[in-house]
């Protein structure tokens, strides 16, 4: 998830340091490599710190884990119906249309989604 918005904002800062570099008279190569440098240098920190300012949003997908003492990547995938921060109670929906209750344990990873850990969940006996 990190990953995508670390391409976007890394060609962001390519492109913005080579319009500077066409536009601006006088700018030799080594100040155009640090303008590279300095916008990829912000790219990793935004994308580093933006989960955290962010958190888990409704409509996000989401990694559901029924039980932490068996570790999984990923668990069942759904959405998150509110938003929460980090251990913040959020209501997600799965797939099948069922709605659960679980705690955020963590933020989105570089291509993992953010996992919640289910406290609640409706079952319905037939």
């Amino acid at each position: 998830m990190r990953a995508a918005l670390f391409f976007k904002l890394l060609l962001a800062s390519v492109c913005l340091s080579l319009v500077y570099f066409g536009l601006v008279p006088g700018v030799s190569l080594l100040e155009l490599l640090k303008l590279v440098a300095l916008g990829t240098v912000a790219s990793v920190a935004v994308s580093v710190i933006y989960p955290e300012v962010r958190g888990v949003k409704a409509g996000d997908p989401v990694a559901v884990v029924t039980d932490a003492a068996i570790p999984s990547i990923f668990g069942k995938q759904g959405l998150a119906a509110s938003s929460g921060r980090k251990n913040d109670q959020i209501k997600i929906t799965l797939g099948n249309g069922a709605e659960v209750i679980g705690i955020v344990e963590s933020y989105p990873g570089i291509i993992s989604p953010s996992k919640i850990r289910v406290i609640y969940e409706e079952r319905l006996v037939e």
